[in-house]
């Protein structure tokens, strides 16, 4: 049995994580560029030809994570990043829960970016507005069909949201020094009435 890693043999190679045992090729502490297409062959040394062989595509398990929850003021930049780990670089598509849209490319005011040298792993909206909030889910895709998904839930704030307590406190504060003014005059009027009533020690 000869074994071959993307088309160079590699039964003989000099690698201590590399271990052929009974036909079976066993990598420790697999890496990133462990990634590719490994044939096995069934080689004849009578004829010294190939009998049969067989071919096993090898990648990096697909992992996909992204913040949960984000925040936006309205008019701002919405950036979502989604973390993708996996090899060969799957394919990245986005997905809008409010109008159920899927963005493969950037179109509209959606743009998508490479992000850690994964296309489209960058999800911008330049302006965010009201009806941007909603779920957003970040799938990813390797060539073998396999997916992985993460979702992030975007809250969108106000642009006035912060002026509403500072305005209320600044109410409050009218209210207060409307009270005392009132209460001041009230107080002062009947101090008069009552020295004006109060007999003098001459009379």
């Amino acid at each position: 049995m000869e074994w071959y890693k993307n088309g160079v043999n590699i039964t003989a190679l000099k690698d201590n994580r590399i271990n052929i045992q009974n036909n079976r090729l066993v990598i420790l502490d697999p890496q990133d560029e462990d990634v590719g297409n490994y044939t096995c062959k069934a080689v004849s040394t009578k004829i010294n030809e190939t009998i049969g062989k067989r071919d096993i595509e090898v990648i990096v398990k697909l992992h996909v994570g992204m913040q949960k929850d984000v925040t936006v003021v309205e008019g701002e930049k919405l950036k979502l990043e989604c973390v993708v780990l996996g090899k060969p670089s799957p394919e990245v598509s986005w997905t809008f829960g409010k109008c159920n849209e899927t963005y493969y490319r950037s179109r509209d005011r959606v743009v998508l970016q490479e992000h850690n040298g994964v296309p489209n792993a960058l999800f911008v909206i330049k302006e965010a507005k009201m009806e941007d909030r909603g779920l957003y889910s970040c799938t990813a895709t390797l060539a073998n069909n396999s997916t992985a998904v993460a979702t992030a839930y975007v809250r969108v704030k106000d642009k006035l949201a912060a002026l509403w307590p500072f305005l209320g406190i600044c109410a409050e504060v009218f209210v207060l020094c409307g009270i005392i003014l009132i209460y001041e005059k009230k107080r002062n009027k009947t101090e008069l009435e009552e020295s004006d009533t109060d007999n003098s020690p001459e009379t």
